[in-house]
């Protein structure tokens, strides 16, 4: 298989894949995927060379927070749900930033908006959902220490 102008594998492991009834969705819903597809689109070529992580470790099937994580040279990607029945703040574990000052953005849903605390000395981030059950997408990068 050849590679996409864009730089993303064509091998199927990196493709984005819908399924289910969206023809059923409302438009609240479908903006989400739409958007969701945007955001793959423009990540699709950092996960080639992205290594997976857990920062909560590897879940129990009911566990009340879930965050896989993609690590590369400079960007580290956190998907984190919260589940029903769970407490609204989570600490997650990022041994490869202690001591490296770090923007955090959220790249999905963009009108979430998740309280962080960072805290660079222990290598963990505060983070607090409000709403359960929901998800976000963060993208963390290391920052220049001297940047304004």
């Amino acid at each position: 298989m050849r590679a996409p102008a864009d730089g993303r594998p064509a091998g199927p492991a990196h493709r984005a894949r819908l399924s289910g009834r969206l023809l059923e969705l409302d438009g609240a819903a479908r903006a989400l995927v739409h958007e969701a597809m945007a955001v793959y689109k423009t990540i699709g070529a950092d996960l080639p060379e992205a290594v997976p992580f857990r920062p909560l470790g590897l879940p129990a099937w009911d566990a009340p927070w879930i965050a896989p994580a993609l690590r590369t040279p400079a960007t580290t990607y956190l998907t984190v749900w919260r589940r029903p029945g769970a407490d609204a703040a989570a600490t997650l574990r990022l041994p490869h930033l202690r001591d490296t000052p770090a923007r955090i953005e959220v790249l999905h849903p963009s009108a979430a908006r998740p309280g962080s605390v960072r805290r660079p000395d222990t290598a963990e981030l505060g983070l607090t959902l409000p709403i359960a059950p929901s998800a976000v997408l963060l993208r963390v990068t290391p920052t220049d220490p001297g940047a304004p």
